[in-house]
């Protein structure tokens, strides 16, 4: 069972090694030349949580995202090279045994031969849609009934929707679905003395799922449609060349969209010398109203409701962000968190990509946010997360050095509803579990990062990209690895952990001979341990006001 040790405020702290753990040997997050550079290849590197299971999916690489329901696990592919080969598409996985998790089938319809952040599963539908932009000018959608057999998946229907679907989000009833393209011609260009705006630009498409076997396209959207005074902000806006993610709230009337702007972004346009078309403080999170579109109101509209740029300077709350212009927004969760409040879990993308190198380490200057919406006119970043890898002091080392290393880059929830844990797709970095308990001091409880498959290349890593699933009935988390493929892992410390720790108890009202009462209590607990299984019996006996606790203890 690790332990925690604080290095302060908005730091993460390194999960303590216990039995079992293979401990990183250099900064948080870090692989070191030594760690790369041995027969055979990266070992990996964990702490505070375990391998369960694995399954390489052929070897076919480019892992795209996870879904799952019940024992049934499917994987798509982000960016395969032959769409006819026959392990190309969604692979069907029987996780009933989660030590040794078999293909059973694979999804080859339109949209899942090469379904990537877009793969959800909701009210018993799942939802893939292909990346970015189709073939011969469509952008298919694939939709299948999982509420019976989920090995066999019972197709319903494909659309080809309005835009691109770099990502998307199906709202949890299933009946809408809001896509976000990534690339096309840009909503602002020109010169600064002649700029050409793009009306037909799509931000955002909107897709009515009511009828699974008839989908309808229901409107689309760009930040034209923004108020005048938003547009015009010194923050441009409209500047941006994409969004890039979404989300919305348990009802479907919010929607909370990635602006992937910045002055180191992947998607192009950085310093741009027009300031009108300048994106530099054109990152962070456009929140909107949906609720007409989930009411389905005649001629349905997106209502704006606010802003906020990563440049906004009530949001630069830790000293390693600068105006935070090097980050572009990437993912965007809503969730409620154990407190009952609402906030959005985000994390960004840079111009470090996912090399790896210690030079792109350097470039990413990006981190993981938590965003108190609770004045959704005013969200507020209240705490940060990266780990000691990411931080610019560092940087001189990590090159100096050649230490590899990641970003906090995709995200997986405990509960969406009742939010604690939040699980990292970190790249290089692996995955990394935070426990936001305390919105404002975010602790790193456990890390993982596969070992390098056969095909990885020598001297580097396998990196994971894709949100993770939690799966809360039988505690586990679903991570994707660009080479490796799916990997089923558990945390090991019951503290955070409940299928590692279980209680109940029992009570019963007795009469003596001679008309006296009372009441027997009894409890029992048991947690599994690195040592091994703990279990205590507790047992009260009270009669009229006298009373006697037992505890026994056994090792």
């Amino acid at each position: 069972m690790g332990l925690l040790i604080s290095t302060g405020a908005n730091a993460a702290t390194f999960c303590v090694p216990g039995p079992g753990d293979q401990p990183e040997a250099g900064l948080q997050g870090s692989v070191t030349t030594a760690e790369r550079n041995v027969p055979g290849g990266y070992k990996g590197t964990w702490c505070g949580a375990r391998l369960v299971g694995a399954n390489n999916l052929f070897d076919r690489g480019s892992y795209g995202s996870t879904a799952r329901i019940g024992h049934c696990v499917y994987s798509s592919m982000r960016d395969p090279s032959d769409l006819t080969a026959p392990t190309t598409g969604t692979a069907v996985i029987d996780n009933s045994v989660p030590s040794n998790p078999q293909v059973t089938g694979m999804l080859r319809t339109p949209a899942m031969i090469r379904a990537y952040s877009a793969l959800y599963i909701e009210n018993n539908l799942l939802l893939g849609a292909f990346k970015d932009f189709g073939p011969n000018g469509t952008n298919p959608v694939d939709i299948y009934d999982v509420s019976g057999d989920c090995l066999h998946p019972t197709f319903l229907s494909t659309i080809s929707v309005a835009g691109g679907n770099h990502d998307g989000w199906l709202t949890p009833d299933g009946k809408t679905y809001y896509g976000i393209p990534f690339g096309g011609v840009r909503l602002l260009s020109g010169t600064a003395a002649a700029p050409v705006l793009n009306p037909a630009r799509i931000d955002l498409h909107v897709t009515d799922f009511s009828d699974p076997r008839n989908p309808k396209s229901l409107l689309t959207w760009n930040r034209l449609q923004m108020p005048a005074e938003v547009q015009a902000l010194p923050t441009h806006p409209l500047a941006t060349t994409n969004f890039h993610d979404i989300s919305t709230n348990k009802a479907g009337t919010r929607l909370y969209m990635a602006l992937y702007g910045g002055n180191n972004s992947l998607g192009g346009n950085n310093n741009n010398p027009i300031p009108a078309q300048n994106q530099q403080c054109s990152n962070g999170m456009v929140i909107l109203d949906s609720t007409d579109v989930q009411n389905r109101v005649p001629n349905a509209r997106l209502k704006f409701v606010s802003f906020t740029s990563w440049c906004d300077q009530n949001q630069q709350i830790d000293p390693d962000y600068g105006d935070g212009s090097t980050a572009s927004g990437h993912a965007t969760e809503y969730i409620i968190h154990q407190n009952g409040k609402e906030y959005v879990v985000t994390t960004d993308e840079s111009g470090g990509g996912l090399a790896g190198n210690a030079a792109g380490v350097c470039a990413q200057r990006t981190y993981g946010r938590m965003i108190d919406i609770t004045d959704e006119l005013h969200p507020q970043v209240v705490g940060t997360f990266k780990t000691d890898v990411n931080k610019p002091a560092n940087c001189a080392a990590i090159l100096a050095a050649d230490t590899n290393g990641g970003m906090v880059h995709y995200l997986g929830i405990d509960d969406r509803f009742h939010a604690r844990l939040v699980f990292y797709a970190a790249a290089n970095s692996g995955v990394r579990v935070v426990d936001w308990a305390d919105p404002a001091n975010p602790k790193e409880i456990a890390y993982y990062h596969a070992a390098n498959d056969a095909a990885t290349a020598a001297g580097a890593t396998d990196f994971t990209r894709p949100d993770i699933k939690y799966d809360s009935d039988n505690c586990l988390f679903y991570t994707g690895w660009n080479q490796g493929g799916l990997k089923t892992l558990e945390l090991t410390n019951p503290d955070y952990n409940p299928c590692m720790r279980k209680s109940t108890s029992s009570g019963v009202v007795y009469t003596d001979s001679v008309g006296g009462k009372g009441n027997v209590k009894v409890a029992l607990s048991a947690k599994r341990t690195a040592t091994g299984l703990v279990r205590c019996l507790r047992a009260g006996i009270a009669y009229g006001h006298l009373a006697a606790i037992r505890r026994l203890r056994y090792l």
